[in-house]
């Protein structure tokens, strides 16, 4: 799988025990010890990790069955980022995402992006957005001006740093 958290996986408050056999034996599986590890590495060695233990720590109060699963394929996933550098491609390249499928219990939109430098991550941002709109194209729009004002200021930053940057145009 190329995600941390691949499509199968769809969490929802749904998935909760509901009856007292089911919560018993979730009370067995140390979630919120394994989480804590989830979030330990992200702070510490794994930002990547971040939007994967955001969904799963939503369910720290009653874990399912479900949840649990999750939570041991984001452990099975061979997945990190590379903190490297390509000297002879000084780009400021910026990447932004908007999810809103993935919240199955509430419909709020996710909105996500990463900037690099020379190939390297070097600020990026997930967060939920506490706005009602009145379409997905709205939201979107709100997510790129998010990005595109991180990428002025990311921009002025490198130059005062005396990085020579370019910008390259992609149109979708």
């Amino acid at each position: 799988m190329s995600t941390l958290l691949a499509n199968h996986f769809k969490l929802s408050s749904e998935q909760c025990p509901k009856t007292y056999k089911e919560t018993e034996d979730m009370e067995k599986v140390p979630y919120s010890n394994v989480v804590g590890c989830l979030m330990y590495a992200m702070v510490c060695t794994r930002p990547d990790l971040a939007h994967v233990v955001s969904q799963v720590c939503k369910y720290m109060s009653k874990p399912g069955k479900q949840h649990w699963e999750a939570v041991n394929w984001i452990f099975t996933v061979r997945h990190g980022i590379v903190f490297g550098s390509q000297r002879d491609n000084p780009l400021v390249v910026g990447y932004v995402d908007l999810d809103y499928a993935g919240a199955l219990d509430n419909r709020i939109f996710t909105t996500e992006y990463v900037f690099t430098l020379g190939g390297g991550p070097i600020c990026w941002k997930s967060t939920i957005l506490s706005i009602v709109a009145l379409s997905t194209t709205e939201v979107e729009y709100m997510a790129a001006v998010d990005a595109a004002k991180e990428a002025l200021w990311l921009t002025g930053l490198v130059k005062e740093l005396g990085v020579l940057v370019t910008w390259n145009s992609v149109s979708l």
